[in-house]
């Protein structure tokens, strides 16, 4: 990861490995959403106590260097939201998870502090290595609460559940991480599709 020139305004975008297949294929990106995130910005630097007044509270800030666009960005915690939303937390428990086996459940039941009653929209990023236990070849669904099962894998890894409010847009991850399972021949770098027989042989109910 590196830094940008931030003298004059910049978007910067690469694509994954995916992204770059697709091109490749002559097909399009299909972009409908994208997520905004301030994660990198020390907000303790804005001085209210600065000789030139108002104005420059926020130039440290304003002139910190900005990051490069990284493909990979499941690991923040902090997302841009709706002014409409502010005070509002989305509360999912705790946000990482390990050392699990073949077939452990994992229940994941949100709420929305401060804010309305809705429901989540729960993506996996591997099914390989977690699945939905009612929905195994899901890997998004929209429901209130929902219970996985960690997959028998071959090697140990670790695989995220993004969540995401329906009606606040508000955004949590957690991460999920499964030990090895030694009799499993199960690669959790397969392929993630649940035509091609890859995948974990938990039980589903």
């Amino acid at each position: 990861m590196g830094f940008l020139d931030n003298s004059s305004t910049t978007v910067d975008a690469i694509l994954t490995l995916k992204g770059r297949q697709l091109l490749s294929e002559g097909k399009g990106l299909g972009i409908v959403k994208f997520a905004l995130s301030d994660e990198e910005i020390d907000y303790t630097l804005f001085d209210v106590t600065h000789p030139n007044g108002t104005d420059s509270y926020g130039s440290v800030i304003e002139n910190m260097n900005l990051l490069e666009a990284s493909p990979n960005r499941e690991t923040f915690n902090s997302f841009l939201v709706d002014q409409s939303v502010s005070g509002l937390t989305l509360n999912v428990g705790q946000l990482s998870l390990s050392a699990l086996v073949s077939e452990d459940p994992i229940a994941i039941s949100p709420n929305t502090k401060n804010g309305p009653v809705e429901d989540y929209v729960f993506t996996i990023s591997n099914r390989n290595v977690i699945r939905f236990q009612s929905t195994p070849l899901a890997k998004t669904k929209t429901a209130r609460e929902v219970n996985l099962i960690a997959q028998s894998i071959s090697s140990s890894a670790t695989a995220t559940v993004r969540i995401v409010g329906v009606q606040t847009g508000l955004t949590a991850i957690i991460s999920v991480q499964v030990n090895a399972d030694p009799g499993s021949s199960n690669s959790p770098d397969a392929p993630d599709d649940p035509s091609s027989g890859n995948g974990g042989t938990g039980s589903y109910t």
